[in-house]
Order: C-alpha cells, then sequence, then structure tokens
C-alpha cells in the first residue's frame, strides 16, 4: 500500500484498537485491584452460594489473560503504526529510496491485531462473570440477581464482538476490491494506482529533484514505459508518492526530453501546469 489516504485510514483503524485496548486494560487493572476475598465485598445471604476458592482464582488467572492480550493487541497496532510513518516520512529515508508498505504485511498484522483485542474482550467477559458469582453467588445457586447480571453480559459481549470480527473481516478481504473500484478510472487503469506506478520510477529520484542531474538509462527505460500513457506519467510525476519523496514536478516533466525519448508528447502540459 503506498497511498497516502490508505495509510490514513489504516493508522486510524490502528488508533482506534490501541484506544480500546487503553479502555479495557483500564478495566483491568481497576479489577486486578479489587480484593475478592474482602467480606464487605459480597451480597451473598445464602451461605451456600459462597463461590468456592477456585472462582477467585479463576478471576486472577482472567484478569492476567485479559492483560496480555490487549497488551500484544496494542503492541502490534503500535509497531505497524510506527512502520506506516515511518515510510511515509521522507525524513527517515536517503534521497532515491523509496520505501514500499507490503499490503498483506499490514493486513495480517492488523488481523493479529484485532485477534488479541477480541481474545482480551472475551478473557475480560469471563473474569466479569466471576465478579458476579464472587458478589452475588454462584450460577449453581440459581440467584434471580447473579443470572440477571449474567445473561446480559453473555449475550451483549459475544454479539458486539461478532459484529466487530464481521466488520474487520469485510474491510480485509474486500479492501483491495474497494481501491480498484475507486481507481478505476484513474489514469493508469484499473489495476494500480499512480501512486503505485510511482515505486518504479525510483532510479529517477535525483533526476527529477535536479534539472542538471544526469538520467539514468533504467530511468530512462521506466519514463519510456509509463510514458505510453501520457495522462499516467504525468499522474505518476504529480502523485502523493513522488512528491513526499522529493520530486520537483517541475523538473520531473523535464525528464522525457533529458532522456531524447522520440515518443514523447510534444506540448503536453501534465495536471495543465507543467
Amino acid at each position: 500500500m503506498s497511498s497516502g489516504g490508505g495509510t490514513s485510514v489504516h493508522i486510524t483503524a490502528l488508533d482506534g484498537i490501541v484506544n480500546v485496548n487503553s479502555l479495557f486494560t483500564l478495566a483491568v487493572f481497576i479489577g486486578l485491584a479489587w480484593n475478592p476475598k474482602d467480606p464487605s465485598n459480597s451480597l451473598i445471604d445464602d451461605p451456600t452460594c459462597n463461590p468456592g476458592p477456585s472462582v477467585a482464582e479463576d478471576l486472577i488467572a482472567f484478569h492476567v489473560y485479559s492483560f496480555s492480550s490487549f497488551l500484544f493487541s496494542s503492541l502490534i497496532a503500535v509497531g505497524l503504526k510506527q512502520g506506516i510513518r515511518i515510510c511515509r516520512s521522507p525524513a527517515y529515508h536517503p534521497v532515491g529510496i523509496l520505501c514500499r508498505i507490503n499490503r498483506s504485511i499490514l493486513r495480517v498484522g492488523m488481523l493479529i491485531s484485532g485477534i488479541g483485542s477480541v481474545c482480551g474482550c472475551g478473557f475480560l467477559m469471563l473474569a466479569l462473570i466471576n465478579v458476579v458469582q464472587i458478589k452475588l453467588g454462584t450460577l449453581g445457586c440459581g440467584s434471580s440477581h447473579t443470572y440477571a447480571a449474567v445473561v446480559p453480559l453473555v449475550i451483549f459481549v459475544p454479539a458486539a464482538l461478532l459484529i466487530y470480527i464481521s466488520i474487520v473481516l469485510y474491510a480485509f478481504f474486500r479492501i483491495n476490491e474497494l481501491s480498484l473500484q475507486v481507481h478505476g478510472a484513474g489514469e493508469c487503469g484499473k489495476r494500480t494506482s499512480p501512486d503505485n506506478e510511482a515505486f518504479k520510477l525510483a532510479p529517477c529520484a535525483y533526476a527529477a529533484q535536479d534539472e542538471n542531474a544526469s538520467v539514468s538509462s533504467r530511468c530512462c527505460a521506466q519514463v519510456k514505459k509509463l510514458g505510453q500513457n501520457p495522462a499516467c506519467l504525468c499522474a505518476v510525476m504529480l502523485s502523493n508518492t513522488a512528491r513526499s519523496s522529493g520530486v520537483k514536478p517541475e523538473v520531473a516533466v523535464t525528464i522525457p526530453k533529458r532522456c531524447n525519448i522520440d515518443s514523447r508528447p510534444v506540448g503536453y502540459k501534465c495536471g495543465g501546469l507543467y
């Protein structure tokens, strides 16, 4: 993925995962700070409904599992965000080096981060069920208060997770199709975009910044190939990827002439300006 808009959408999505994880992590810490053996924390009237030690042990274990899942998810998301930002910033790269973000790796990383967040929510739900049992009595006692607290929990949380997973999977598997639809009428055709094609002009990075710099044969070959579609070549030279790598459009448009390409379009103005 190379388009600035696309990576911005992914950064926004990763920010959302991190923010949600942070909120639930706070709930986990509050749960860990709670003492389940404190008699004042219980509202149970019938001693036979008191939970055994295993419920308190499971409560701690589920809180730890939940925290580990949220931390794992957040670290993956933050790592992906940093990778995107580093690749998008030319300050991190020498002139002439372009960073390509691998769409498949980005998608898999986001999926793994989402799975971690879902697992964290699942473990947190199990921990809350144990909290209810400690406060209101075990499920085996059949307390109406216990079931009134647990039933909505086991209905709404899985339903919300199912909706979340469905939306995430839909976005991951349809993003290529949606991207192609957006660029379907683009200058470079249905299967690619000017930002993607800009990576092919990496050998032209120096020549596109200095009009007096020599143009390499590799650069001329790529420009001649793209020049078969002048609209695409212009779109590439004016793309976000080209600009972020330091390309000067007014210099870049002189490359076909400096390469002595006979088939270059004479009098054609890129964007109506260059």
